[in-house]
């Protein structure tokens, strides 16, 4: 239907006057009730983090004048309030969202609060951890998916850490250039996950598919981010991890584009992953074609970039067109 609005808007069938509410009609533009829904959420989410941080500063500001036992007490009621109102709210997709965000920071507040009164003596990324592994439930039975890209927040954070701590992973030692491959296999599986649970499923799997796929979208870009690292390690890093980081990074961003190309047809990916191999390229071209950054050697470099920009744009546009095409006939 859009495209066929678009055709009389060329056309002059449509006047300039209601071109806007066509377009709505369309779905290509919100209307203003979609919009204040929006506003209202975004508001209640706001609302319901600024109130959980409000929580952590407070303890914060008043440490040394509340007692411990109404340190303890103020947080469990809290915790107890949010997610018994999450219970009472819980068909209202947004709402469940902020309110489960929300109930999380809390239980965060409560770990740091445990190890800061007995000093358990628990390395920090001890606490992101099991404050990951305490949420992992509500996690995969809110369907919820800020959960899932907090619960990556938190696994990430707490790899990072470990690391600052110590580079062995489940009896391997990492060197520094290593580490990258850790966080992609991490940010990988997350990937493979959340694309798992947002697939249409029936049944009793039901109870964990997400109604969207962008918590799936965010983990595609950190992968890329992660895979672009690997690729650059692969160009400027050590000699010992050059031919795997460069073989790592060929191959995944093969099956990259293989996958969301042909089996999730995914336009904003395919998108990330066009800027990931331009990163790559021009650092390629940075490493072996020029010795010093002179004045010619920075205008092939610009050439090159927009050479390679105006090819993607091209592309994604003509990909664009094919996957509407291949959409219609389904």
């Amino acid at each position: 239907m859009a495209k066929a609005v678009y055709s009389w808007i060329q056309k002059g069938l449509i006047s300039s006057k209601d071109q806007y509410e066509a377009l709505i009609q369309a779905g290509e533009r919100a209307s203003p009730a979609a919009w204040r829904v929006f506003i209202e959420r975004v508001l209640v989410m706001l609302g319901l983090l600024s109130l959980a941080c409000g929580v952590v500063f407070f303890f914060a500001y008043n440490w040394n004048e509340i007692s411990r036992f109404y340190k303890f007490l103020t947080l469990q009621v809290l915790l107890v309030a949010v997610v018994s109102a999450y219970l009472k709210w819980a068909k209202n997709h947004w709402l469940q969202q902020a309110m489960m965000i929300t109930a999380a920071l809390v239980l965060g507040a409560l770990l740091a609060l445990f190890g800061q009164t007995y000093q358990t003596g628990a390395d920090p990324w001890q606490l992101f951890a099991t404050w990951a592994l305490l949420i992992t439930p509500w996690v995969w039975l809110s369907r919820a998916e800020a959960m899932w890209i907090f619960w990556a927040v938190l696994l990430n954070t707490a790899l990072i850490l470990k690391f600052e701590v110590d580079r062995s992973l489940l009896g391997w030692s990492l060197s520094q250039h290593q580490v990258s491959w850790a966080f992609l296999l991490l940010n990988g599986l997350l990937l493979c996950v959340t694309e798992w649970v947002s697939l249409d499923w029936r049944g009793f799997l039901k109870r964990v598919r997400l109604q969207d796929r962008w918590a799936a979208l965010v983990m595609g870009l950190m992968v890329l981010f992660v895979l672009t690292t690997i690729g650059l390690l692969g160009i400027w890093g050590d000699q010992s991890v050059r031919a795997a980081s460069l073989l790592t990074f060929l191959v995944v961003m093969a099956i990259w584009f293989y996958v969301y190309r042909f089996i999730k047809k995914d336009l904003l990916l395919l998108t990330a992953w066009a800027m990931a191999v331009i990163v790559f390229i021009l650092s390629l071209l940075a490493n072996s074609v020029f010795d010093s950054f002179d004045a010619g050697g920075l205008l092939l470099m610009a050439i090159s970039l927009i050479a390679m920009t105006t090819f993607a744009v091209s592309w994604i546009k003509k990909t664009h067109g094919v996957f509407k095409q291949e959409s219609s006939h389904e």
